[in-house]
């Protein structure tokens, strides 16, 4: 019993440390804000709405809230590798998304499945962004 409240302690000591180090990240840089934001929505929202437009498809949502909470992780961490290697898995997660919808007709029954495409291209543009950073670190 003593065991598992020290396990709890310990797992609630390093949920806050990587809220807060989300927080710092938030309000004093640039480009890890879109990257949260991409990643919540993963989390959140895409499995959310492929349930509701799409239909129950856990090979597809299930892995999706992992990986928006993996970017997260990486997102509060300094490891620029994990952040690449996470905002590339984002970024495949809508394309998927998007080529589901194409798939399914939806992009010609209203505008606002059109927000897939913009999902993608700016999680192109974060993974874009990262690698440059990545790039500029590693050769000075």
């Amino acid at each position: 019993m003593e065991r598992s409240k020290g396990r709890y302690a310990e797992a609630l000591k390093l949920v806050r440390k990587i809220l807060n180090q989300l927080k710092e990240v938030w309000q004093y840089s640039d480009s890890q804000p879109t990257e949260i934001t991409l990643a919540g929505a993963l989390a959140v929202l895409f499995p959310i709405a492929t349930y509701l437009e799409i239909g129950y498809a856990p090979i597809i949502q299930l892995p999706a809230i992992a990986a928006g909470l993996y970017q997260l992780y990486c997102v509060s961490g300094d490891c620029i590798n994990c952040r690449v290697r996470a905002s590339f898995i984002t970024f495949c997660f809508y394309a998927v998304g998007a080529v589901l919808y194409l798939y399914k007709g939806y992009y010609w029954q209203g505008a606002s499945y059109w927000g897939w495409i913009l999902l993608t291209f700016s999680s192109f543009g974060s993974l874009k962004r990262i690698k440059k950073e990545q790039l500029h670190r590693n050769n000075g």
